[in-house]
C-alpha cells in the first residue's frame, strides 16, 4: 500500500501564506501573489497579485478571487 500520496487540495493548503503562480485556462494568463486563502473548490484567494500576460505590461492587483474552475495550474513561486 503507498503512504506517500498528497492530495492536490492538500497541497495547495500548505501552501497558505506563500507567493505562488496561478495559471489560468483563458489567454495563457498568470497570476503571481501570496495566497491567502483557498477553499473545498479550489477557490482562492491572492493578495498583492500581479497579472502577467504574454505581449502586454503587467497589471498589479491589491487582492484577487479566483474561481477554482477558471484555475489551469497552481505551483509555488520561484
Amino acid at each position: 500500500m503507498v503512504n506517500s500520496i498528497v492530495l492536490p487540495i492538500k497541497k495547495v493548503f500548505s501552501l497558505v501564506e506563500t507567493k505562488i503562480n496561478i495559471e489560468i485556462k483563458d489567454e495563457r494568463r498568470i497570476f503571481v501573489g501570496k495566497l491567502v486563502a483557498v477553499d473545498e473548490y479550489m477557490n482562492v484567494h491572492i493578495e498583492e497579485a500581479v497579472e502577467r500576460i504574454p505581449g502586454e505590461a503587467d497589471k498589479s492587483h491589491d487582492s484577487l478571487v479566483i474561481r477554482g474552475n477558471n484555475i489551469l495550474s497552481i505551483a509555488p513561486a520561484a
